[in-house]
């Protein structure tokens, strides 16, 4: 189930999608996986893992894989971001690693889709990924971008 705003207050929660798929289609029902935008823009589901709870988190404790859509947020990140924001994701890093690699980072995320135009950018985003975040280093990454 992909959704770009559906996991919201308003809308639905993964128990509540798992008890739709089992009403639907009985206890053999296909419901495997969620997917939603994670991205520095669009940071409240990486919040919101970091603090162990959330759909992904859901996702993950009910057998579930959990997507994370858009970590570029359509490219638009790339002319979003500093080169202080850069820096302190991962010094040295180009900016599309560096937006990856923080939406890579999330708990309880199992796939980040990305796409790429050639097999150098998809080398780069591999590469981003290698050796993700720490949670305090997310966290402090999400504490500069947070509303004051």
């Amino acid at each position: 189930m992909a959704t770009w705003s559906g996991f919201t207050p308003d809308a639905f929660t993964v128990p509540e999608l798992l008890a739709l798929a089992r009403e639907a289609g009985g206890p053999g029902h296909h419901l495997a996986a969620v997917q939603q935008p994670v991205s520095l823009v669009m940071a409240k589901p990486i919040t919101r893992a970091l603090d162990g709870r959330g759909p992904l988190v859901q996702a993950r404790s009910a057998g579930l894989l959990a997507f994370g859509s858009a970590p570029l947020h359509g490219g638009e990140l790339l002319d979003l971001i500093t080169p202080e924001l850069v820096e302190l994701i991962r010094p040295g890093t180009h900016p599309a690693a560096a937006c990856l690699l923080a939406a890579g980072s999330c708990p309880s995320l199992d796939v980040l889709l990305v796409s790429a135009s050639t097999p150098e950018h998809w080398d780069a985003a591999v590469s981003a990924l290698d050796d993700p975040l720490t949670d305090t280093e997310l966290r402090k990454v999400l504490d500069v971008l947070a509303p004051r």
